[in-house]
């Protein structure tokens, strides 16, 4: 009968199915993901409560350091009282038996007098094979405690949202006496019975010397606070995104046996401040202005970790399956404006002060129907003649569309992609001039990892999610190494220097007012607002030296917002709040200029340009025919001293064409 079970007849605690674990950076736990609903989790002998053990053995098997895997009085006992039944009544049965029917006859197995002899025989073999350590790990690791809960970890995970080291007298001895019979003695359906089995263990314990009579009798009378089995999972949206890379990258599954911890990048208490931002905002001032969903992510610029990511509003049960932190569904409006002035400072056609004309512009096709393409500033006015940094803080439309276009569409792109864009897929050719104005979406995640590109001074480092992967036991099988992810997207003087422009808040008083939302108190902080066509999506990212974070809001139906609401009345009010409460106690810094950067008052310049030629404060070509089809023109074929030809001014009722002009070349 046992012969064919001796050559399997090992144990390991390690190797048993178990619960894959995700903890927050600083252990925190964030779900406990289990197949189908089975939850176990396996912890060395050393992370028991001491008086766990000693309440396990005292009910279960009181000789078990001194027995051979059989408790011969016990069976006597046992035996006598089946005699008298004719059927097996009591067990009798040691903690090695017990978990010899558990790991190789199986736990529902027939209550046979052969059964029992395979226990028997197979408790012995354990017991000369293994240390009497290693079968109490294996048993409390393996043994149910009813509600799906495997294993003693489990089980006070469970019932005390506690850890299995930090277990009570009071606790233990509960839990220890689950096993005989586990829905019976169930604490939350049958508290009364588990009260009385505790007390069996309670009489046991002292029976052993394990504790004293007065500690028993208080241990008894001690009112437990006892959860019902809730499987709660912290950031769903994030843990969702971890999910998905361990299956991806590391081939890992939730019911996976080698790869059960898995520590991640995530800050709790930072996830919880963006959480209860965007919940404000959302509840708040989003039913004025008709958005009912935001989602948030923040890096640590250094080293690439996601410290907080909220894919929802909390709370939003219409939504709360979209993820819109990933989603690469919503256009980004004018934050996407950072990536055309990086490439512009890059490629050293214009500087933070040089002059760019605020004036109607009206290109033949793109529009409409394939009709004229008329651009327009958010307030429906032009400015004309402004620096750069003041289009850019301002947010200027046309002065954006122009530093485009002279800098080339393609070399925009180019930043973009390096600076981790990577929705941006269809050939160059394919993007028109609206790429500056965020007319093509990007994921929250990508606009946030642009943030965190310019807080590290040009060097892009993925988001990482995942410090690191145990097995069972704590032995690492994978953990990040932040050195191995960097790379240098644009220079260190060029992402100076769009920092200098986007934490000057005097860039921005003429559309937004002074010390708004995307400033914070006593602190230099970058930062840029977005607001897509007919107002469907608000964007705010923006960095200091050790945090970048971006905000979007809107409704994931695309639905348009009330009462024109831009970025700085529905994405900045949650960046703000959750920038100031994130960085509270982190003292104020800012980057020193990097060799190679030259000032003049109070602006910077890449060394040689400072005296550029002001090309973009002059007219813009003008398109050479008098008639056209716009069914029959393209970008290509509309190019003029190489940038695509404009009709003139949107404001005129007849496009000038009669005008002489002088455009240098790119």
């Amino acid at each position: 009968m046992v012969s064919p079970l001796l050559p399997i007849a090992h144990i390991s605690a390690a190797g048993l199915p178990q619960d894959l674990l995700i903890y927050d950076r600083h252990g925190t736990l964030l779900a406990d993901i289990a197949q189908q609903g089975d939850h176990r989790i396996v912890v060395p002998l050393g992370s028991v409560a001491p008086m766990m053990l000693k309440a396990t053995i005292a009910i279960e098997d009181r000789t078990f350091y001194r027995n051979d895997g059989l408790d011969f009085v016990a069976i006597a006992r046992a035996a006598v009282d089946d005699l008298k039944s004719r059927r097996i009544v009591q067990g009798g049965s040691t903690i090695t038996q017990q978990l010899a029917k558990q790991l190789f006859i199986g736990p529902h197995a027939p209550a046979t007098f052969q059964r029992k002899m395979k226990e028997a025989i197979l408790a012995m073999v354990l017991t000369n094979r293994y240390p009497k350590s290693a079968i109490l790990e294996t048993y409390l690791n393996t043994i149910y405690y009813s509600d799906q809960a495997y294993g003693v970890e489990a089980a006070a995970e469970t019932y005390f949202h506690t850890s299995a080291a930090s277990l009570t007298l009071a606790q233990a001895s509960l839990l220890a006496g689950l096993p005989r019979a586990p829905t019976a003695y169930n604490p939350i359906l049958h508290p009364q019975a588990a009260h009385q089995r505790q007390l069996q263990v309670l009489a046991a314990m002292v029976k052993e010397g394990y504790v004293s009579a007065t500690e028993a009798r208080l241990a008894g009378a001690t009112r437990l606070r006892i959860f019902a089995p809730a499987n709660t999972v912290r950031a769903p949206h994030f843990v969702r995104y971890v999910l998905n890379i361990l299956r991806q990258k590391f081939q890992v599954t939730p019911w996976a046996r080698r790869a059960v911890q898995v520590f991640t990048s995530l800050d709790l208490a930072l996830q919880d401040r963006a959480e209860q931002a965007v919940q404000a905002q959302v509840f708040g001032p989003g039913r004025y202005y008709n958005f009912h969903d935001a989602a948030l992510v923040s890096l640590d610029p250094h080293t690439g970790e996601i410290l907080a990511m909220v894919g929802s509003a909390p709370g939003d049960r219409a939504n709360g399956d979209i993820d819109m932190a990933t989603s690469p569904t919503r256009q980004v409006g004018s934050a996407f404006k950072v990536f055309t002035y990086t490439a512009a400072i890059a490629d050293r056609k214009a500087t933070m002060s040089s002059p760019v004309l605020d004036a109607p512009l009206a290109f033949p096709i793109g529009g409409p129907n394939n009709g004229p393409y008329v651009p327009q500033n958010y307030d429906l006015r032009w400015h004309g003649v402004v620096p750069l940094k003041i289009a850019l803080g301002n947010s200027l439309n046309i002065p954006g569309i122009k530093a485009e276009l002279y800098t080339g569409i393609p070399a925009v792109l180019n930043v973009a992609r390096r600076m981790g864009v990577t929705t941006l897929t269809q050939p160059d050719s394919t993007y028109g001039p609206s790429l500056t104005l965020g007319s093509y979406p990007v994921p929250v995640i990508e606009m946030a990892l642009a943030a965190a590109t310019l807080a590290d001074l040009g060097i892009r480092r993925e988001p990482t999610a995942i410090l690191s992967i145990s097995d069972p036991l704590g032995h690492p099988i994978y953990e990040y190494d932040a050195s191995q992810n960097t790379f240098q997207a644009v220079s260190p003087e060029v992402a100076f220097i769009m920092g200098a422009m986007l934490s000057d808040d005097r860039n921005r008083w003429m559309e937004f007012g002074a010390g708004g939302d995307l400033t914070l108190p006593g602190r230099q902080v970058a930062a840029k607002t977005g607001t897509s066509q007919d107002f469907r999506d608000n964007w705010t990212l923006g960095y200091t030296p050790t945090l970048a974070t971006a905000v979007w809001v809107g409704n994931p139906d695309g639905t348009p917002l009330s009462h024109s609401s831009t970025g700085i009345v529905g994405a900045a009010p949650i960046w703000h709040q959750f920038m100031n409460a994130a960085l509270r106690g982190v003292p104020n810094q800012w980057y020193a200029a990097p060799d190679g950067v030259n000032q003049a008052g109070g602006d910077y310049f890449l060394p040689g340009t400072e005296h550029l030629p002001p090309v973009l404060a002059g007219p813009w070509p003008l398109c050479p025919f008098s008639r056209y089809d716009p069914n029959q023109l393209t970008w290509s074929n509309i190019m003029v001293a190489g940038v695509p030809c404009t009709l003139g001014t949107s404001s005129s009722r007849f496009f000038n064409l009669s005008g002489s002009f002088s455009f240098p070349r790119p």
